[in-house]
């Protein structure tokens, strides 16, 4: 009996810290929060664990929630034929839009807890980008690799966020780019330069989180994108918070609606991972932010 007494105790203390580390999170306590997607399904596959979490929590159809997804209109599938005709725009599009919206009001829970918002830019394959291949599928690309339709797209997307981020009681939600897909990147480091320009009257608090499948598929670089982002910020300028998710529900979420971008090679990343995390960025540095080291040009100067 004693044995098994001394077993228990050191099973416990072995996994206290990985309690501790999701407990110490409760909920998110701004009011109006702002999900900012690249793509239809990025919502899901990152934040889903936790928009459950605040669901279960009961909070979530008291806040006022708005996704915007900018990357929505799109001929990618994960059969991707590469045919730049109308016919399969408008079916791809019209696809995922029907697919995230679904699992949008599965997630929130009623169709009236969020508002679903599409900006209609191009995405990589329509804008005729091409970089080396991601784990999710997309081409990567950074500053380096922007052409003018990538500059229009960054600048219309931080001009946008401007209004987002001067709201009180906000969060916005923005993905740190893992992977490098060129999408994931042109959206944060729009949104990281709106909450530069906009320094002291910036009020709206900003939570970074890791893209899936990106991370999952490549652990040994999950942290590369937050330490480059660590480095153009003051010390202590980003914090950690892990919480708990319901794993097989965010699993079960994409195999039933994501018809689209369904593939067997997502479900590894996404099972490998037992807690969601997420960076919470100091509004008070948001005007210490140093440029990107691939900026080159004015257009991405942060002054």
């Amino acid at each position: 009996m004693n044995s098994i007494k001394t077993a228990a105790a050191v099973l416990t203390l072995a996994i206290a810290p990985s309690i501790v580390s999701a407990q110490s999170y409760s909920t998110i306590p701004e009011q109006n929060i702002y999900f900012l997607s690249p793509h239809p399904d990025d919502i899901l596959l990152t934040f889903g664990g936790l928009i459950s979490k605040l669901a279960n929590e009961g909070s979530i159809e008291h806040k006022t929630n708005v996704t915007e997804v900018f990357f929505s209109l799109s001929n990618y599938s994960t059969n991707h034929l590469d045919i730049l005709t109308n016919k399969r725009v408008l079916d791809i599009t019209k696809m995922r839009f029907n697919e995230d919206f679904s699992a949008h009001t599965e997630m929130f829970g009623s169709w009236d807890n969020f508002r679903y918002k599409t900006a209609g830019f191009y995405d990589a394959p329509l804008r005729l980008y091409e970089g080396s291949p991601t784990a999710g599928g997309g081409p990567a690309g950074s500053f380096a690799d922007f052409r003018q339709a990538e500059i229009d797209v960054y600048n219309r997307i931080a001009a946008d966020i401007t209004p987002i981020l001067k709201q009180q009681d906000c969060a916005a939600f923005v993905l740190l780019a893992n992977g490098s897909h060129i999408d994931h990147f042109i959206v944060r480091e729009a949104v990281m330069k709106a909450a530069h320009d906009l320094g002291n009257d910036a009020q709206c608090q900003i939570y970074f989180g890791e893209d899936q499948p990106y991370t999952g598929a490549n652990p040994d670089k999950a942290e590369d994108e937050l330490n480059s982002i660590k480095a153009r910020l003051p010390h202590d300028a980003i914090s950690k918070i892990s919480y708990w998710y319901d794993k097989d529900y965010k699993l079960d979420l994409f195999k039933k609606y994501y018809l689209s971008q369904y593939d067997l090679g997502y479900i590894p990343p996404l099972e490998s991972a037992e807690f969601e995390n997420i960076y919470k960025w100091d509004k008070s540095t948001y005007g210490d932010l140093q440029k990107h080291q691939l900026c080159s040009l004015e257009y991405c100067t942060l002054k």
